[in-house]
C-alpha cells in the first residue's frame, strides 16, 4: 500500500512541477497534494518537516495558517509535523501564569 501511495504522491509531484509555470495555477495544488500523501504516510517525512518547522519560523507559520484553513482530514495530517514546544518549569513562568497544583488547600 505505502509503494501505490508514495507513487501517487511521486506523479502529483511531477505533474505539479510540470504545470506549476503555467498561467492556470494546477501546480500548486497538485505540489501540496502530494507532500500531504507522502506527509500521511512516512513518519520520517513528517519529522525532517517538524525539524524544519522548528527553525524556520515563515515555514511554521505559513504550515499553521493552512492547517487552521484546512478540512480536518487534510488538518490532522499536517499537523503531525507541527514542532513540539518544551513548557518552561513552573520556577520560569511569571507568578500570574503559575498553577497552583492544589487550588482551594
Amino acid at each position: 500500500m505505502k509503494v501505490i501511495v508514495w507513487s501517487a504522491a511521486g506523479v502529483l509531484i511531477l505533474l505539479g512541477l510540470l504545470t506549476v509555470w503555467m498561467p492556470i495555477p494546477t501546480g500548486v495544488p497538485l505540489l501540496a497534494a502530494g507532500a500531504v500523501l507522502i506527509l500521511g504516510s512516512s513518519r520520517q517525512a513528517a519529522r525532517w518537516l517538524r525539524g524544519h518547522r522548528r527553525s524556520w519560523h515563515p515555514l511554521d507559520a505559513a504550515m499553521t495558517w493552512v492547517e487552521d484553513r484546512a478540512p480536518r482530514t487534510l488538518a490532522s495530517v499536517l499537523r503531525r509535523s507541527r514542532p513540539r514546544r518544551k513548557v518552561p518549569p513552573l520556577s520560569v513562568l511569571p507568578p500570574a501564569r503559575r498553577r497552583d497544583p492544589h487550588p482551594g488547600a
